[in-house]
C-alpha cells in the first residue's frame, strides 16, 4: 500500500511539474548575395519657366552576409556582413559608400514589412542606414509564395503591403504584383514575377513596372499535379521607377536589375564563422540601438547627434545641417543646425540675449515672444530654449531656437521652423531632436552594459529645467 501511495505522489509531481520542453531549434542560417545595379538620371525642378535640371546616374552595389533568423522579440534577424558597397556615379562624379568594420554586426527589425536594419550598441548613419535599404530584401522573399498547393500554369496576387516593402516604396495607390508558377523540375520550381504598381514614397508619387523569375524549393501535395512552394531560393528581377522630386530629394528615371541568392548554411561550417574584417578603434556613438534612430557628425567635429530618421538631410555645408521633418508624407517642419564659436564658459548665453539675436536675425517676420526656459542635461549641457511667432509669406509661422553650451564653452544653435498650423503634429519633435545632440570628445569608451542608466544617457541625455 505504502509503495502504492509513493508512486501515486510520485505521478502526480511529476504532473504538475512536467519536464521543461526542449528549446525550440536555431533557425538554419542563410549566405545571402545581392547585387543591384542601377542606371537612369536623376532631375529636379529648376523654376516654373525652366525646364527641370537632369543628370545621369549609375549604381553598382554588392552585398554579401550570413542572416539568421530571430526567435522573436523587436528582432527579426540578424545579420554578419562579408561586404556590403556601393559606387555612385552621377555626372562625372563618382563616390563609394561601404559598410566600415565597426557596423558588420547589424540587427533588423520588421515595421509591418519595412525591414528596418540598426546596430544593438551603437548607431548607423544615414548613409550605412540607406545602403542597406535595397529591394527584394531577403527577410520578404517567402512573401511571395502562396499560402496553399499550386498547379503549373497556376497564378496569384502577392499581398499589397508584402509588395510595399519588396519595392522599398511606403503605400500603394493602385496595381500590385501578380505571380505564375511556370514549371517544376524535381523539386525546383519557377514562379514568374510581374506587376505595375503606383505608389508613394514620403507622400512623394512614384511608378513602377516589375518583371522577373524566381527559383523556389517546390514539394508535391497530396494531389499529384499540386505543389506546395516553400522557399525561395533565387531572384531576378527587373524594376523600371520613376519618382516624382519631394521634399527631402530629387526625382528619378531609373532601370534596376536586382539580383538575390539565398542558400542555407550547415550550422557550425567554415562559411558560417567567417570573420568580417577587423575593427578600427571606433568613435561612432555608442548606446542602446533601435530602429529608426541615425547619426550625424558634424563635418567640422563639433558635435555629433543621434535623432529620429524622419528628419531628412537637404544640406549639410560649412554654414550648417539642414533638415526637413517628412511624417507619413508631410512636410512638417524644418531645422538648421549649426556649430557656433566657443564662448566664456562662466558667462554662457542669457535668455535676454537669445532674444536679442532672434529679433535681429527674424527682422520683418517676428512677431512677439511665445515661451522662453533654460535647462540643464544630465550631461551638463546648459540649454536655452525660446518660442517666437511670426509670418513668413503671410502665414503664421513658429520659430523654436534651442542654443546649447557645455562647461568648456562649446556651443551649437538649432533653429526650428513650422507652419503654425503644423504645431500639434509637431508636438516636441524639436526637444528630442536637441536631446540627442552631444559634444564632440575623445574616441568613445567602451559600450556601456545594455539597459544601465549610463548606457540610456549615451544615447538621449535626459533634459531638466532649471528651478
Amino acid at each position: 500500500m505504502r509503495i502504492t501511495t509513493t508512486a501515486g505522489w510520485i505521478l502526480a509531481l511529476l504532473l504538475a511539474c512536467p519536464l521543461a520542453a526542449a528549446p525550440p531549434a536555431e533557425p538554419t542560417p542563410h549566405r545571402v548575395q545581392l547585387q543591384l545595379d542601377v542606371r537612369g538620371e536623376l532631375f529636379a525642378p529648376a523654376g516654373r519657366t525652366s525646364d527641370p535640371v537632369r543628370q545621369p546616374i549609375a549604381v553598382e552595389a554588392r552585398f554579401d552576409f550570413v542572416e539568421r533568423l530571430a526567435n522573436g522579440g523587436d528582432m527579426a534577424a540578424s545579420r554578419e556582413y562579408r561586404e556590403a558597397k556601393a559606387v555612385v556615379r552621377i555626372d562625372d562624379r563618382s563616390d563609394e559608400i561601404a559598410l566600415p568594420a565597426d557596423a558588420r554586426r547589424v540587427a533588423v527589425a520588421l515595421r509591418g514589412t519595412t525591414p528596418m536594419p540598426y546596430l544593438a550598441d551603437a548607431f548607423l548613419s544615414r548613409e550605412e542606414a540607406d545602403l542597406l535599404d535595397t529591394p527584394f530584401d531577403s527577410l520578404l522573399l517567402d512573401r511571395l509564395l502562396p499560402v496553399d498547393p499550386i498547379g503549373v500554369g497556376g497564378k496569384w496576387t502577392i499581398p499589397a503591403d508584402a509588395t510595399a516593402g519588396m519595392l522599398a516604396i511606403d503605400t500603394i495607390e493602385s496595381g500590385g504584383l501578380e505571380a505564375e508558377l511556370t514549371a517544376v523540375d524535381a523539386d525546383q520550381a519557377t514562379v514568374r514575377v510581374t506587376g505595375i504598381v503606383d505608389g508613394a514614397v514620403d507622400g512623394v508619387p512614384t511608378h513602377l513596372t516589375i518583371e522577373g523569375d524566381c527559383r523556389v524549393t517546390a514539394t508535391a501535395a497530396d494531389d499529384p499535379s499540386m505543389w506546395r512552394l516553400i522557399a525561395t531560393q533565387v531572384a531576378a528581377v527587373t524594376i523600371r521607377e520613376r519618382r516624382q522630386a519631394g521634399h527631402v530629394a530629387p526625382g528619378f528615371d531609373i532601370e534596376a536589375r536586382v539580383a538575390v541568392a539565398r542558400r542555407p548554411v550547415p550550422p557550425g561550417g567554415a562559411e558560417e564563422n567567417a570573420p568580417s574584417p577587423a575593427a578600427a578603434p571606433s568613435v561612432r556613438r555608442r548606446g542602446t540601438g533601435q530602429p529608426g534612430l541615425v547619426w550625424h557628425v558634424d563635418r567640422d567635429g563639433g558635435y555629433d547627434i543621434v535623432y529620429d530618421a524622419r528628419w531628412r538631410v537637404v544640406e549639410d555645408g560649412p554654414t550648417g545641417l539642414v533638415l526637413r521633418l517628412v511624417d507619413h508624407g508631410a512636410l512638417v517642419g524644418q531645422c538648421s543646425l549649426t556649430a557656433l564659436p566657443r564662448s566664456d564658459a562662466l558667462a554662457p548665453p542669457t535668455i535676454a540675449e537669445v532674444q536679442r539675436d532672434i529679433e535681429r536675425s527674424l527682422a520683418g517676420q517676428f512677431g512677439r515672444f511665445e515661451h522662453a526656459s533654460e535647462a540643464t542635461r544630465s550631461d551638463g549641457v546648459r540649454i536655452v530654449r525660446v518660442v517666437s511667432e511670426g509670418t513668413a509669406e503671410k502665414l503664421p509661422f513658429r520659430w523654436i531656437h534651442h542654443v546649447l553650451t557645455d562647461g568648456s564653452g562649446r556651443r551649437a544653435a538649432a533653429t526650428f521652423m513650422l507652419e503654425a498650423s503644423a504645431v500639434k503634429r509637431f508636438a516636441a519633435a524639436d526637444r528630442e531632436f536637441v536631446d540627442g545632440l552631444a559634444f564632440a570628445t575623445m574616441p568613445a569608451p567602451a559600450a556601456p552594459a545594455p539597459g544601465t542608466s549610463a548606457d540610456r544617457e549615451a544615447r538621449v541625455p535626459r533634459e531638466t529645467v532649471t528651478p
